[in-house]
């Protein structure tokens, strides 16, 4: 016997371990279905349920897609989803513009480790609150409308956008920081002429970033009735009318597949 199939004899077996793993977390499976309320009835009529759903999801009434004939224009599909791009284009505007100064104070290359742990606490408290939570309350005042759903978008913007501006902020080249030190330069002139030459170009990415996120997050917002095509679909959910449900997701996917793919080509051009 070699000294290879020695040593392959004393290793441990740990198939068998394995096996024990295995048939545990089978049994604790099996175990989690005690008591469990299943309707049967239900699970056998589910495909009856899905075919009648194919078909009315399939089945396109573009008078009122597209808002001709029979409806308004503000009342059709697409016009909702112009309107749900605006509160994402809207919203990450905002969003990106105050995030700036809250970038600039979470920066240690700017505020130094003082200034920058108040900036990041600040951060972490804005993106604390979920874009639903943060409806809910402004919902309550600025009323059930598209501009409830831009400042939204807005205040939950600043949290993921002035993070990743204050990381882009402390990696880059601090020589021209420095060399503007040497001559007495200004806060402010450093930042006008050493930091915003050189993050630019990936502030302009990490926004359009964003606002691919935010198109998603304003069709979800309607939920809470702040505005968009996401109010329509919740209502077309409660009243299980598949037929509009099939247009507002047929839209949906391609309102973001264009605008994933605008803003990927811009991406590519400013990085």
């Amino acid at each position: 016997m070699t000294h290879l199939e020695q040593k392959l004899k004393q290793k441990p077996k740990i198939w068998i371990l394995n096996w024990i793993i295995f048939f545990a977390i089978f049994g604790l499976v099996i175990f989690s279905f005690n008591g469990a309320r299943i309707n049967w009835t239900r699970l056998v009529m589910i495909r009856y349920t899905i075919r009648d759903m194919l078909t009315q999801i399939t089945d396109v009434n573009w008078n009122f897609l597209l808002g001709i004939n029979d409806y308004r224009f503000s009342e059709g599909i697409v016009y909702l989803a112009i309107e749900t791009l605006a509160i994402g284009f809207l919203g990450t505007l905002i969003g990106a513009i105050l995030a700036l100064p809250f970038g600039f104070l979470a920066s240690k290359n700017i505020s130094g480790k003082v200034g920058s742990r108040i900036g990041e606490a600040l951060l972490v408290i804005i993106r604390v609150f979920p874009e639903i939570i943060l409806g809910l309350i402004l919902v309550k005042g600025f009323g059930m409308n598209a501009f409830t759903g831009v400042l939204v978008i807005g205040l939950h913007s600043i949290g993921m956008i002035g993070k990743l501006f204050a990381e882009m902020i402390d990696n880059m080249d601090r020589g021209a920081i420095e060399a503007l030190d040497a001559v007495g330069a200004s806060l402010l002139q450093k930042i006008r002429f050493a930091v915003i030459p050189q993050v630019a170009a990936d502030f302009s990415s990490v926004t359009l970033y964003r606002f691919d996120i935010n198109i998603r997050a304003a069709t979800i917002l309607g939920i809470v009735g702040a505005g968009g095509i996401g109010t329509l679909l919740t209502l077309a959910g409660y009243f299980s009318n598949w037929n509009v449900i099939g247009m507002i997701m047929m839209t949906v996917i391609v309102t973001v597949i264009i605008v994933d793919t605008i803003s990927a080509k811009l991406r590519e051009k400013l990085v």
